[in-house]
């Protein structure tokens, strides 16, 4: 994690379907100046489709990503799969939190099978839940 510019990420995803709840992230992600550089993507496609030209333009790939678990066409489980398969090389530098409204027990035993999942938030994202993350990730380093 590099703060040299006051930011706790320097590039961050948000995979997310609800176009209330995008909103609501890009919003505290501002206001807490978290990241300097937020990728939206209303579905797990959408974000796959922005890592595979991410990769292929040699750009640097998302140091966080949020992800919504329950999203149309493909879950977010089904998305961590792909990302292990086209990226296990580099999947564990992008370290994953499920942000989400489920309150399953099994979404979150499904969640610690996945090694780059670093933590599991009930929405909605707030400033607070935001600074926690970034102390976590702060301590880690």
């Amino acid at each position: 994690m590099d703060n040299t510019q006051g930011f706790s990420f320097r590039k961050i995803m948000a995979i997310e379907d609800s176009a209330i709840d995008q909103y609501v992230l890009g919003q505290m992600v501002k206001r807490s100046s978290f990241a300097e550089e937020v990728f939206m993507s209303s579905s797990a496609q959408e974000a796959l489709t922005r890592l595979d030209k991410l990769t292929s333009n040699n750009e640097d790939m998302p140091e966080l990503i949020f992800l919504d678990i329950h999203m149309p066409n493909m879950n977010g489980f089904a998305f961590l799969t792909e990302l292990e398969r086209k990226y296990g090389h580099i999947k564990d530098s992008m370290s994953v939190i499920i942000l989400t409204t489920s309150l399953d027990p099994i979404d979150r035993t499904t969640s610690n099978s996945y090694s780059n999942i670093k933590m599991f938030l009930n929405k909605p994202l707030t400033i607070d839940k935001l600074n926690f993350v970034s102390s976590q990730f702060a301590s880690a380093d």
